[in-house]
């Protein structure tokens, strides 16, 4: 389904000079699998997920969405945002339900199938409000719906739950999980926290600091379907550990080569 093969990227920094965020990238995402992608901040995890949703080019190897060179962004690929990308002048249901309307894959139950989502992110009540009526959060769980009603193939998720209060968080967390059960999308997820990962995905992937590399995938194992009474079993201890002592063991790494 997502196929990264050597891939690279470099920009061109504030002095002119090159930045090299990400190197030698190599990485397959099957159909249906979750994949987390954690490691320190600036290493390189929201390029990526740039990159594989055609936002941006690399610079050198290939990025394949189901054996299809990617050159731009795609109609099978949905993106959620560290920050929300509502339209500022549309209400939420409206904005739910926009990118549909734009692809003119709307039908009759589009609204109620938003609706649905709505109420279980907590939403309802809110369909006719504004963006800029609604709290950080608030706004943050109507991207994520809007991600989710489209029933994407590959689904691209940047720190979707860091603007969400620890109750929303699990809740949503949750959800995300059981529609990604029903849809079978391939789901690359960045975080920052270790515990979500492991919840979360069938692989994790840890990155080295900049330029960002595959330090380790470390397979999970959990069985399915995930809930957080799991949080408290050795092999979730286990493997939060040793993602824990990739990231440390790669940061004070960077820092003696500085």
């Amino acid at each position: 389904m997502i196929l990264l093969s050597g891939v690279g990227k470099t920009f061109r920094g504030r002095d002119g000079g090159r930045v090299e965020a990400l190197s030698d990238i190599t990485l397959r995402v099957a159909p249906g699998e979750f994949v987390a992608i954690v490691g320190a901040s600036g290493c390189g995890k929201s390029t990526l997920l740039r990159l594989v949703a055609g936002l941006v080019p690399v610079s050198l190897g290939r990025v394949e969405v189901s054996g299809t060179l990617v050159s731009e962004p795609r109609a099978d690929t949905a993106m959620v945002f560290q920050a929300p990308t509502l339209l500022p002048w549309a209400d939420v249901l409206r904005n739910v339900t926009f990118p549909l309307r734009l692809m003119g894959k709307a039908t009759r139950t589009t609204e109620d199938e938003a609706r649905v989502l709505l109420a279980k992110a907590g939403l309802t009540g809110f369909e006719t409000k504004l963006p800029r009526e609604l709290s950080g959060g608030m706004q943050q769980r109507v991207a994520i719906c809007r991600a989710l009603l489209q029933q994407p193939r590959v689904l691209l998720m940047d720190e979707p739950f860091g603007a969400l209060d620890a109750l929303t968080r699990e809740e949503m967390s949750i959800e995300l999980l059981r529609i990604w059960a029903e849809t079978g999308a391939a789901v690359l997820f960045v975080t920052h926290s270790i515990s979500e990962a492991v919840l979360l995905a069938d692989r994790v992937v840890v990155m080295s600091p900049r330029p960002g590399r595959i330090a380790d995938v470390i397979q999970v194992g959990l069985p399915r379907p995930r809930d957080f009474a799991q949080e408290g079993t050795p092999a979730f201890h286990d493997a939060a550990q040793r993602i824990r002592a990739l990231i440390y063991a790669k940061k004070e790494a960077a820092h003696g080569a500085a």
